[in-house]
């Protein structure tokens, strides 16, 4: 049942902090968790109302009920690679799907 409802794979990324190798550190971006989730794309008017708000929509992703997936993390998924544009919200506060807007980044 789960996998009919959420049938694409994603992976959640966050800003790390790694060894440069030679005693210092640099930040880049990590995987820190991979879910089952529904990956939908806007409509045209949808996407349209975001440009107009200089807010460029490119998807919706729909998840189970969670709280630790926070806005400044990144999502992966084929071979995009996704900023969560806002807060993820609960569909209609029932504890059971999450939803969050994506923006395709550029630089991956």
């Amino acid at each position: 049942m789960l996998y009919d409802e959420f049938p694409h794979t994603i992976t959640f990324l966050q800003n790390q902090r790694v060894s440069d190798g030679g005693g210092g550190h640099t930040t880049t971006w990590g995987p820190v968790l991979t879910i089952k989730v529904f990956m939908d794309t806007p409509s045209s008017r949808e996407r349209y109302e975001a440009m107009q708000l200089n807010n460029p929509l490119d998807r919706y992703l729909y998840y189970p009920y969670r709280t630790d997936i926070t806005a400044d993390m990144r999502v992966e998924y084929e071979k995009g690679v996704y900023e969560i544009a806002g807060e993820p919200e609960d569909q209609g506060g029932q504890h059971e799907i999450m939803r969050v807007a994506l923006k395709l980044v550029s630089d991956g």
